[in-house]
């Protein structure tokens, strides 16, 4: 939870500057009278700077009457626009459907025991529960999955160097402009760009979903687990007619199975995941115009996440993230990646650049009261430990991360107490909807898939 303000676009009226000044105000419990009501109708002339204060306590919080447009105006508040949809890719019912059926079925694990939404599953908010993934021949789902060892060679297969983001909301993801983009950064590390793109790397993986279905060297393995894929899912009938039905354009051009291949494979789990975008939080209603959408603690905790908290400097816009890589200092937990033994340097584990050591994507914090445990390792469980490592001036840090390497809006403690700590989480949980607003098709589980092998579980399910 960072902040600096931006004073080219925060401060760019004196309204917004009065506004603001009257936010300070009511959150150093500074009396009764509205710190804006004394100026002047002509020299505040926005709505944005009409806020009122009572002096009650109730709860332990001092109640507050803020206007819904100034805290707009104010804090540049935004709901989700159109999806950016890219131009081989545009929403259509079948490709939808498809990728649906892709995104569930097991076919596409190595050892068939494993499937998108075995990790990724819709009673977990499209995520797991889990500190790690449990992908490859893993038994059971969620927080209870465990892993196991490979059927085809015994081997042991361990969990996963990283936390399950959600999949919530990704249509949004943005690119190096910073701008929502159906090019937008995947992973955490910003390795690839596209949901489509990133549709094609999971199944590569050996933790997440190859196994030891490939023979070769890891990096031999991992180029032949798309080609058998494909060459899978062009062995079921069922699967080519779809995607005929789904690619009419291709399928005037290609003839039988040829029609899948890795562009269509990609396209149709793309667009499935495209559509899962959820609108109807607590905090878009009250955007929108639903003034009592936000109770008075999540108004209190949205002053305070723009303000002293100092979330929004990164986490701002709406998707309540700027996307840029960050160097944040979180202690390590798990195994790590590639670069240092038992390490995760982030973003240089992709990019090789030693600039990018230990910076990660900023997540959004869309539906992030249904996504612990938190950060690149999943080492805080609780929004409230979240908090409080940013309150501490990023403390208990990882060692090798020194105050000249960290982001130097995170060095200096924030001075939250307990009850502004609490205000700010009860904000962030009126970020969430687990898609009620979303087709209830888009978030169930398929009965069966066209491989014939049961949803999510594949050979595995009990």
């Amino acid at each position: 939870m960072r902040f600096s303000l931006n004073y080219s676009s925060r401060l760019h009226s004196p309204s917004t500057f009065l506004s603001l000044v009257a936010a300070f105000a009511l959150l150093l419990g500074c009396g009764d009278k509205d710190p804006i009501s004394s100026s002047s109708p002509e020299s505040v002339s926005s709505a944005a700077a009409k806020l009122t204060v009572s002096a009650h306590k109730a709860g332990g919080y001092r109640p507050v009457r803020l206007s819904r447009e100034a805290l707009i105006s104010s804090f540049d508040l935004q709901t989700l626009g159109a999806i950016p949809y890219p131009p081989d890719n545009p929403p259509r019912q079948e490709r939808i459907e498809l990728g649906r059926l892709v995104f569930f079925d097991p076919i596409l694990g190595g050892e068939k025991n494993v499937a998108c939404g075995t990790c990724h599953h819709p009673d977990f908010a499209f995520a797991d529960f889990r500190q790690f993934g449990a992908g490859t021949n893993g038994v059971g789902l969620g927080p209870d999955r465990v892993v196991s060892h490979s059927a085809i060679t015994g081997n042991e297969i361990g969990l996963e160097p990283r936390n399950s983001p959600t999949i919530f909301n990704t249509a949004f993801n943005a690119d190096a402009s910073g701008q929502p983009s159906h090019l937008g950064f995947q992973f955490l590390d910003g390795r690839v760009n596209g949901l489509e793109e990133q549709a094609t790397k999971p199944i590569t993986s050996r933790v997440e979903m190859r196994g030891d279905a490939y023979p070769g060297t890891n990096e031999e393995a991992a180029a032949a687990a798309l080609d058998s894929v494909i060459t899978r899912l062009r062995s079921i009938p069922e699967y080519v007619q779809l995607f005929q039905e789904a690619f009419p354009a291709e399928a005037a051009l290609i003839e039988g199975a040829a029609i899948i291949d890795s562009s269509t494979y990609g396209r149709a789990i793309g667009a499935y995941e495209r559509e899962l975008v959820t609108r109807n939080s607590r905090y878009d209603r009250f955007v929108l115009g639903e003034a009592g959408a936000l109770n008075n603690i999540q108004k209190r905790g949205l002053v305070l996440f723009f303000t002293k908290a100092q979330c929004g400097t990164c986490h701002s816009g709406p998707m309540f993230s700027d996307f840029r890589f960050v160097v944040q200092g979180v202690p390590q937990e798990g195994d790590g990646k590639g670069i240092i033994l038992g390490d995760d340097t982030g973003r240089e584990e992709f990019t090789l650049a030693s600039a990018d050591r230990y910076a990660f994507r900023t997540l959004t914090l869309r539906n992030v009261e249904l996504t612990a445990p938190y950060m690149h390792d999943g080492v805080f469980e609780t929004l409230e430990e979240v908090v409080q490592f940013y309150n501490d001036g990023a403390q208990p840090r990882h060692p090798a991360v020194s105050d000249e390497l960290i982001d130097p809006v995170l060095v200096e403690p924030l001075g939250l107490t307990h009850e502004e700590i609490g205000a700010v989480v009860e904000f962030m949980k009126a970020l969430t909807d687990p898609g009620t607003a979303l087709d209830p098709l888009l978030l169930e589980v398929p009965d069966e898939v066209p491989s014939g092998l049961p949803p999510v579980f594949g050979v595995n399910a009990r």
